[in-house]
């Protein structure tokens, strides 16, 4: 038997590198402890779990753990219940499964799987071959994002952060409909998809001690949605204590796409469209809970106002109005207002062009946009639900009048909506939150504008040309994405030494609450003096004060019914 083996490595060592070689053979010897045959093996309180092994992006070799269950499959009954805790198993769970949540895909975005209802599970990843609970890793628990109604946890893979000395947890939650529908009241309150990372959140303050993490030193991380949510939980009072730090790419609160507007209209529209009519709520839900799952999912483009372009999400968390189990009862805004927020440190950015991932949608159709700009003008800047009808037209105007100066709109200053959706949907926000919740709290707040040009972009996977920094530009440095458009793009020198600098900020920042790369001299933001980092290469950082131009002034003047103003919604509209 030895022989044989023997003469095996001598084979395959003329075909294999010797790191391929040691990964492929070394990492299958046995070891005592929780170093197994067939992979690293763990006990938790629910029951055992084996993984398997990889290689990082520079050739570490670190534990994997996929598809770990955090909850019961939330179908039948729980369909539309906030989560219920896993139960626990006899058999030695094979954690080698990544899994997908029921979703409708979009055109740029398509992840080749429909999905699951039972989906409620999380992955592991381990930066070291032989485990050990008294480890005490720093621990990086990641939320995906795709606008609340698309992504999983494989939009954010490990393989970079396996360099680092850091257990990395990544994570899959309900979406769109099955996600966030909300009836306004206790039956369906909504925030489900919400009360799925709190409950994941929950699993590993209780077993990631298991797999040799620090459960006293979690950091929450998130792009887009996934940003958004991480600032959510600051503003959730069960959230508290669950997590230490909070890292939010391209997303907060206070952004208008990440609280839905609108809520129980929807949910009527959708109980109508499926024959689920009744007089009340309870019936509907009841109904609801029993049409499969496909023709619900299939429902999701008739909320979409220009058809297939998806510019906001449908479906959003919401101010729970009533709720036995409640995440959110009052307005992130109010709380930051009130200093009702969660005080631990937050590092978050925007990208400097986040509106070209919008645009790309748009780009075939700008005559269109030109033609119906009063008409669609409510849907492309997400005003629909938040002023009075016969104020939309003359808000209409005042955005072309401020950005295209009444120009038409066409490819020569594309430029010019490219700007207006990033302000609205990304920057007003961005500037408003971080100036707010760094008044309010001791901890502190750092934040960025992330300017690096990729050598390659999903734009031009596509054929897109559009000059900037898109939307999810820095993610997909930092993260292998598991995506058939992904998969096409490479990373250049510059690209990794990039990527290098993003890991090194949000590695310290997890070990001691401060984001560090060599020379870098990241300040928080201080109420005098409000100023963010601006990201333009990997040796070409500043820091930069928030514009006095900026565009939060414009947006401001329209009067949205929202943020402090939400409130009001019901009586106005």
């Amino acid at each position: 038997m030895v022989h044989q083996l023997g003469c095996l490595w001598i084979l395959e060592l003329r075909e294999l590198s010797l790191y391929n070689f040691l990964v492929k053979y070394l990492t299958r010897l046995p070891f005592k402890g929780s170093f197994a045959n067939d992979g690293p093996l763990v006990q938790t309180s629910l029951g055992k779990i084996i993984g398997f092994y990889r290689s990082s992006f520079e050739g570490r070799v670190f534990s994997a753990f996929e598809g770990i269950p955090y909850a019961r499959p939330p179908v039948g009954d729980l369909r539309f219940e906030p989560p219920q805790p896993a139960l626990p198993w006899n058999e030695v769970l094979n954690a080698n499964t990544q899994h997908i949540c029921k979703q409708d895909e979009t055109p740029f975005m398509p992840l080749g799987n429909p999905g699951s209802e039972d989906c409620l599970y999380l992955n592991v990843y381990v930066p070291k071959a032989k485990l050990s609970e008294h480890d005490n890793y720093d621990v990086i628990v990641n939320i995906h994002g795709g606008g609340f109604m698309i992504g999983a946890s494989s939009f954010a893979g490990p393989r970079y952060f396996m360099d680092r000395d850091v257990i990395y947890v990544n994570l899959n939650y309900r979406l769109g409909i099955l996600g966030f529908l909300s009836t306004e009241d206790d039956i369906v309150p909504g925030n489900n998809g919400l009360k799925d990372q709190q409950l994941a959140l929950n699993w590993v303050q209780t077993h990631i001690k298991q797999f040799g993490g620090n459960p006293k030193s979690v950091t929450l991380m998130g792009s887009s949605a996934g940003a958004a949510s991480v600032h959510y939980h600051y503003f959730s009072p069960k959230s508290k204590g669950l997590f230490h730090r909070g890292i939010s790419q391209s997303g907060t609160v206070l952004m208008p796409w990440a609280v839905q507007k609108g809520a129980l209209q929807k949910t009527k529209k959708l109980a109508l469209s499926l024959n689920c009519q009744g007089s009340d709520t309870r019936t509907i839900i009841k109904c609801l809970k029993a049409i499969p799952v496909d023709e619900i999912i299939n429902k999701t483009k008739d909320f979409n106002d220009l058809g297939l372009i998806p510019l906001v999400p449908s479906f959003a968390p919401v101010v729970e109005v009533e709720s036995k189990f409640p995440f959110l009862t009052k307005h992130p805004y109010k709380q930051l207002e009130d200093g009702e927020v969660y005080d631990i440190p937050w590092l978050t950015w925007i990208t400097k062009d986040e509106g070209i991932f919008m645009v790309m949608y748009l780009i075939n159709i700008l005559d269109q946009v030109e033609n119906y700009w009063d008409e669609w003008s409510d849907y492309l800047f997400d005003y629909k639900y938040v002023c009075p009808e016969a104020s939309k037209k003359e808000i209409s105007g005042k955005i072309k009048s401020f950005y295209f100066k009444n120009e038409k709109i066409t490819q020569d200053n594309v430029k010019s909506l490219i700007k207006a959706l990033t302000d609205r949907f990304f920057t007003v926000g961005f500037e408003t939150t971080i100036q707010m919740q760094a008044k309010v709290t001791n901890s502190h707040v750092y934040a960025a504008v992330y300017g690096y040009n990729k050598s390659d972009s999903i734009g031009k996977t596509m054929g897109i040309e559009l000059d900037g920094v898109p939307h999810g530009a820095d993610a997909f440095i930092m993260h292998d994405m598991s995506m058939p458009v992904i998969s096409k793009m490479q990373l250049s020198d510059s690209d990794i030494l990039m990527k290098n600098v993003l890991i090194d900020f949000v590695t310290s920042f997890a070990n001691n609450g401060k984001p560090q790369s060599g020379e870098v001299d990241w300040k928080p933001i201080t109420s005098n003096h409000p100023k963010y980092l601006l990201i333009n290469d990997f040796n070409d950082t500043t820091m930069t004060e928030i514009p006095k131009s900026s565009p939060t002034e414009f947006w401001t003047s329209l009067n949205f019914l929202e943020n402090n103003r939400a409130e009001r919604l019901r009586e106005e509209l």
